[in-house]
């Protein structure tokens, strides 16, 4: 497959893009879930969450570098034969569409929650849907230049986060074994989900400049930012909100936030959740281009640019119906479980598969 010089990226960009793809609404929630499933080990399961994640990261480098030239849609067929390599491909789209629109109905749920409240919900999920399409119909290059640019508000995030600490009482973490080894571990199952957008190596591997080595540790450096940015979230919520209050704060980032203001800014959550707004877009973003690849790839001979239009308009169905409760509920279990298949079970599959068959690109022998 020839690549075009505007689908090229470095590995910089590699590892920007794994960073923005991996940012999502989770970053607001998870310290509350930590909280409940781990109490003050909710740090510790957001780390093994990231070493698994880490693994992960391995098995799909492993089967990428099997096929360098080809994207996940490209390379399944030759894997699996014609047909159902087809069928699969179309899969894993409808896999990165629900995705896709998950986040963004969590995203206008608390973007109406917290700062648009008379804002009809149709109208938020346009408005970032219109945005997202802006960007997606552009080549790979320049959203992975704007990934870039947009990966430096997590270090204002980070920045605002700091606030918290003149509140903070490190005595809310101990014992921090209180709820268990066992519980601890399992909790890093639930720390899993937040961290999800690391597959999208399968679809823009190939457009990675360099060599394979070189691509993995992108990645991984990638990885490695985002799970310490969570796991300083999850530890900064610990020490300022007791194990008492934290389960009846569903959101406590924000909450830690809105207490604090100066003569300038009076809502730091509102400055936050602006950056966070700008950081999760581009995660939709992501998701919406892993889908529009596929769909180029099936029905528009590889152009990309032609598909963004109607998955964003799937994208929008799925989430406008999520407006009841247990709709979204239905999405997430949903996700759970296709996170597994697609991500970790079908991948090791096809990897074992390609060694058991000696079945590769060409330009890897």
């Amino acid at each position: 497959m020839m690549i075009p010089e505007q689908s090229r990226i470095t590995q910089g960009q590699f590892m920007f893009f794994v960073i923005q793809s991996q940012v999502g609404v989770g970053i607001l929630t998870l310290p509350h879930k930590m909280q409940a499933a781990a109490k003050g080990g909710g740090w510790i399961s957001t780390l093994i969450a990231g070493l698994i994640v880490q693994v992960i990261i391995v098995i799909l480098w492993g089967l990428c570098r099997r096929f360098p030239s080809d994207t996940l849609f490209s390379f399944l067929p030759k894997i699996t034969g014609k047909l159902l390599g087809s069928l699969l491909g179309l899969a894993y789209i409808g896999y990165f569409l629900l995705s896709a629109g998950t986040i963004l109905s969590f995203f206008a749920e608390i973007v109406g929650k917290w700062v648009l409240q008379a804002t009809p919900r149709w109208a938020l999920l346009l408005l970032t849907l219109l945005t997202c399409i802006y960007l997606v119909k552009e080549p790979l290059q320049v959203i992975a230049r704007l990934f870039v640019i947009s990966s430096f508000t997590i270090i204002v995030m980070v920045l605002l986060s700091l606030f918290g600490y003149a509140n903070a009482n490190f005595t809310y973490l101990f014992p921090i074994t209180d709820a268990g080894w066992g519980n601890i571990i399992k909790a890093a199952n639930e720390a899993l989900f937040p961290l999800v957008g690391y597959e999208v190596m399968l679809v823009i591997y190939p457009f990675v400049e360099g060599k394979s080595g070189g691509k993995l540790k992108a990645a991984s450096v990638g990885n490695m930012l985002i799970v310490l940015f969570y796991t300083f979230e999850v530890f900064t919520n610990l020490v300022i909100f007791s194990p008492a209050i934290m389960p009846a704060i569903s959101e406590p980032l924000l909450y830690m936030l809105k207490g604090f203001s100066f003569q300038i800014i009076q809502r730091i959550d509102l400055l936050f959740l602006s950056l966070w707004i700008f950081i999760v877009s581009t995660a939709i973003a992501s998701w919406l281009y892993m889908a529009s690849v596929g769909l180029g790839h099936f029905f528009h001979r590889g152009e990309h640019k032609k598909a963004v239009f109607y998955a964003a308009f799937i994208v929008f169905i799925l989430a406008l119906l999520s407006e009841d409760p247990s709709i979204i509920d239905l999405y997430d279990r949903i996700l759970k479980t296709s996170h597994y298949l697609f991500v970790v079970v079908l991948p090791l599959i096809f990897l074992l598969f390609s060694y058991l068959s000696k079945k590769r690109s060409a330009l890897t022998r």
